[in-house]
């Protein structure tokens, strides 16, 4: 059972600390056990009850209306997506599907997601702000490490669906990437959703994946000849100083055009004109889709 402060509610919820107690005080829809020092204390069913109150929140619903609501009815209020709803809604929703481990809801509600939104939205919307919140409550042990692993592998099986799903037109010339994230780099879903943007653009991709070692990806270069080779790095587990990284690969690869993608590169530096850095998400989509 997970325990929660009124600042973690708040940092999950979007809902102010300040609202919450107003809340509690006004209608009386959330009254947590109190701690000793009188500090309020959430538990699981707790997160789950503001969560569900809050999608219906951001989905326009008047607080005052959602306090008439039974607890049956606010569950099942909670559980149609409609594309015209704050995509905080949505993300609150996702948070409740992880912490009950719920894999149905949360299969269900992408997959809704996608038919409204799209693949592209859906991911820049929803579900890479819904990641970053559970990335930040995970690394100060506020949900299990489980709960961020089911999450996780769920999407990342989710995006791999969505890739098998592109059409390609094979009778037109098309540019070519090659995909990696350098050795020691584990987070595979960023890389996989650039895969499915160049995909999605008819770009012929060559996906290396995660934890590539320098000795492949030039065996693969040598042999494809791609226009591109594109990076991504969350962290920066690379035995070398990350700008040391930098000329190494452009220099290994001083033909080819490269794009370097994520946190790991915030601090690179390009060091000439056919190495690209990326400093957001939005513009290495930007990036993607204008190739």
């Amino acid at each position: 059972m997970n325990i929660f402060s009124i600042r973690d509610i708040e940092n999950l919820t979007g809902i102010k600390a300040h609202t919450l107690r107003i809340w509690e005080k006004r209608y009386g829809i959330i009254i947590p056990p109190t701690a000793p020092g009188k500090h309020r204390i959430y538990d699981n069913n707790d997160l789950k009850h503001i969560l569900r109150i809050s999608s219906l929140y951001h989905k326009g619903l008047k607080i005052s209306r959602i306090a008439e609501m039974s607890i049956e009815e606010i569950q099942k209020n909670t559980l149609s997506a409609d594309p015209r709803s704050n995509f905080e809604a949505f993300i609150n929703n996702l948070l409740e599907y992880t912490v009950e481990n719920n894999e149905t809801d949360f299969k269900r509600l992408m997959s809704e997601l996608r038919e409204t939104m799209g693949d592209i939205n859906m991911y820049l919307h929803v579900v890479f702000p819904f990641l970053s919140r559970i990335g930040e409550f995970w690394l100060n042990d506020k949900i299990a490490p489980v709960q961020e692993h089911f999450c996780s592998n769920l999407i990342r099986n989710e995006l791999i669906l969505s890739i098998d799903r592109v059409h390609l037109n094979r009778n037109q010339k098309r540019t070519k990437v090659i995909l990696f994230s350098p050795k020691n780099e584990h987070h595979e879903i960023p890389l996989l959703f650039c895969n499915l943007m160049l995909k999605s653009r008819n770009i012929d991709t060559l996906y290396l994946g995660v934890d590539t070692h320098e000795s492949v990806l030039s065996s693969v270069v040598n042999k494809t000849k791609p226009d591109w080779l594109l990076s991504y790095l969350i962290t920066n587990f690379t035995d070398a100083d990350i700008n040391e990284y930098v000329k190494n690969i452009s220099h290994s690869f001083s033909q080819h055009n490269i794009i370097l993608a994520g946190p790991g590169f915030k601090n690179a530096v390009a060091v000439n004109e056919k190495v690209r850095i990326t400093r957001s998400m939005n513009e290495l989509v930007n990036f993607c889709l204008s190739l």
